[in-house]
């Protein structure tokens, strides 16, 4: 096993705390979930630009910083907004119709859901 030192701000530090023993097993999820070609060194700038373009990440992020239960996790659904979001842009890519921005915003709808799905995932095996 290898030791990685990560330096993040005293708020994130507070925020991950309570799940400071789960960091290694969460890391190797988050990387198991990127695409092959995708290096995990740009994670944080493709998260910082995802975010930007997707409030769905905002949205997801801020529920996962609340250290919701396994139960929460498990029935946790992003916003009728974001949802609405989601069935424009499909809309608009059946349609052909899609911006380059919304194409991209699109991704990170794929992304969230893929994160979502194995945080479902996960939690449902602690509930059974």
């Amino acid at each position: 096993m290898v030791d990685l030192t990560v330096s993040v701000s005293d708020k994130v530090a507070a925020q991950l705390a309570p799940v400071r023993e789960k960091l290694p097993e969460l890391l190797a999820q988050i990387a198991q979930a990127l695409s092959p070609d995708t290096a995990l060194v740009s994670l944080s700038l493709q998260m910082n630009e995802t975010a930007s373009i997707s409030p769905a990440y905002t949205e997801v992020l801020d529920f996962l910083i609340s250290s919701p239960s396994a139960q929460e996790i498990a029935d946790f659904k992003v916003s009728a907004q974001t949802q609405n979001r989601l069935q424009d842009l499909l809309e608009k890519n059946r349609e052909s119709v899609l911006t380059d921005l919304e194409q991209a915003e699109l991704d990170a709808f794929e992304q969230i859901g893929h994160l979502v799905v194995l945080l479902k995932a996960r939690a449902r095996r602690l509930l059974s």
